[in-house]
């Protein structure tokens, strides 16, 4: 064949498969034209012209092409790198504050199970990533929205005797409900009314969960419960438990109007006997969907055991609440502690709970900051590392109380005074110390209030307290810091992020909302229990 030259060669080949097709026939084309119809390798000879590819056409084009596919190629590669990356970063937890507080009035037993449970999933998408869950990605799931749910199950709203296995049961399952049925929810069907679609189906999955699971046990719960999911909240009640979304009017607030607000409801959770016809009607929740307008409109969330709303009203309970401004714990433990009073003298005991949920201001998008971090100016001196600026430090003071259950050693001070001044002061129960400092809190807003001229600015907040704080602190306080001199007393000093989080991730997220001349809610750390003042 070398005589012939590789251009003889091409065009027999082409001519015998020319020929193979013009006879219809559908003989397989020898490799040989194929590669060279498709291109083949542009060295195997060129043809007429040198730029032509095996097949006819020019090199040019195919050139073109092949540039074409590697910059597609290399598009997908990049698009299946950033929906790695973004699968691996997990969506933020809703930016609240929450707690809830329970206590017992009148004759109590304390061997006997609380007829009262709640229960506080601060990251619903967490839990729903450790069970390999997937949640929508569109509508209201758009943007990984943060995922929240709250809710207070209350085994004395039912018709017959109270008992504490419904409320225990229901508290124990009733995220687990909630998160297979969102799952289910299609692509395009993720809207506020397949939302609420999806929370009244879980109720009715929960309880016949658990008619199946105990049919011999005749106890039922009512329920208040609250779905946060990104700016919007599903609210939902069942018998006679209360749930109040607070609403800003001019310089009060007050309980926004979410249906009927009605206490008499007979529906529940769980009694067989009262279910023995089939019927679902009586487990079905009123559900309200309300689009948050931010905190200043929407500042907080209540959720209430309808032993405690039968003391107090819901405006009561609100009004109540908004006297302690982004403090949960605080305000939770107070109205349950006058509730507490008011029942003390009854002879049957009552289980009271109070749930808050405080609405904080959205938190900045990673993205965003990016952006951000792009669009500025180069700074004009980079800070030094372990300077204030750079590692985002705020100065402190607090009044530390050493509970029973605190687990860091107690610190020594150098001072002999010191050592003799903690040795008197008492390291005292949970319980007892919250109450403590919820009424420090009470005693400086009552200085406040009394105060011939109101502070200004944040500094005039901090010295305006200075005097009533020092001696509180002083008096009460174990830490170290409370026998330091003047303005130094329980005075913290700049603390970064990673020595608030020594003290405890709850010390940290605390504190990282407050702003100069604020107080934080009681907080536990290894140490005890603290109330925090931001004073720079």
């Amino acid at each position: 064949l070398a005589p012939w030259g590789p251009a003889l060669v091409r065009r027999r080949v082409c001519a015998r498969a020319r020929r193979s097709r013009g006879r219809g026939g559908k003989r397989p084309v020898p490799a040989a034209a194929a590669m060279l119809e498709d291109g083949g390798h542009s060295g195997f000879g060129q043809g007429r012209g040198g730029n032509e590819g095996m097949s006819g056409t020019p090199m040019w084009q195919i050139k073109r092409k092949l540039a074409e596919y590697e910059k597609q190629r290399e598009n997908l590669v990049q698009e299946l790198i950033a929906e790695h990356e973004d699968r691996a970063i997990p969506p933020e937890p809703p930016n609240v504050l929450v707690d809830a507080v329970s206590a017992i009035g009148g004759s109590a037993d304390g061997k006997a199970k609380p007829l009262v449970r709640h229960v506080l999933v601060k990251d619903l998408n967490k839990v729903a990533a450790m069970k390999s869950l997937e949640f929508p990605k569109t509508e209201l799931f758009a943007d990984k929205a943060p995922l929240g749910l709250y809710a207070v199950f209350d085994g004395n709203s039912c018709s017959g005797s109270p008992g504490p296995a419904a409320a225990e049961y229901c508290a124990r399952n009733f995220h687990l409900k909630v998160m297979d049925n969102l799952v289910m929810l299609r692509q395009g069907a993720a809207n506020a009314a397949f939302l609420k679609a999806a929370l009244i189906k879980s109720f009715h999955d929960l309880d016949a969960d658990y008619l199946a699971t105990k049919p011999q046990v005749e106890d039922g719960c009512g329920a208040a419960a609250a779905l946060l999911l990104g700016n919007h909240v599903f609210i939902a009640k069942l018998g006679q438990c209360g749930a109040w979304l607070a609403e800003a009017e001019g310089d009060r607030v007050a309980p926004m109007a979410l249906g009927s607000q009605a206490t008499t409801s007979v529906g529940s959770l769980g009694e067989p006997a009262r279910k023995a016809q089939g019927s679902t009607t009586a487990c079905t929740p009123e559900v309200h969907s309300v689009a948050l307008k931010g905190c200043e409109s929407h500042p907080f969330l209540l959720l209430a055991s309808s032993t405690l709303i039968r003391v107090m009203s819901g405006v009561e309970l609100v009004e109540a609440a908004a006297d302690f401004h982004m403090q949960p714990r605080i305000a939770c433990g107070d109205i349950v502690a006058a509730a507490v009073e008011k029942v003390k003298s009854q002879p049957v005991p009552s289980q009271l709970l109070l749930a808050q949920v405080c609405f904080l201001p959205p938190k900045e998008k990673a993205q965003d900051k990016k952006e951000k971090k792009a669009e500025a100016p180069p700074a004009a001196k980079k800070p030094k590392a372990g300077s204030k600026e750079g590692m985002r430090s705020i100065r402190l003071r607090h009044i530390l109380l050493r509970t029973q259950d605190a687990t860091a050693p107690v610190k020594n001070s150098s001072a002999a005074s010191s050592a003799s001044s903690a040795k008197a002061k008492p390291v005292r129960p949970r319980q007892e110390a919250e109450v403590l400092l919820r009424q420090f809190l009470k005693e400086l807003k009552d200085a406040l209030k009394g105060a011939a001229r109101a502070p200004r600015t944040a500094n005039d907040l901090v010295l305006f307290d200075n005097k009533k704080f020092g001696e509180l602190c002083r008096q009460y306080s174990h830490c170290p810091t409370a026998q330091k001199g003047g303005g130094m007393c329980g005075d913290l000093g700049w603390m970064p992020r990673e020595a608030q989080r020594k003290l405890s991730k709850e010390f940290q997220e605390a504190v990282s909302v407050l702003r100069p001349g604020d107080w934080s809610d009681i907080v536990a750390s290894v140490d005890g229990l603290h109330i925090v003042q931001r004073i720079a």
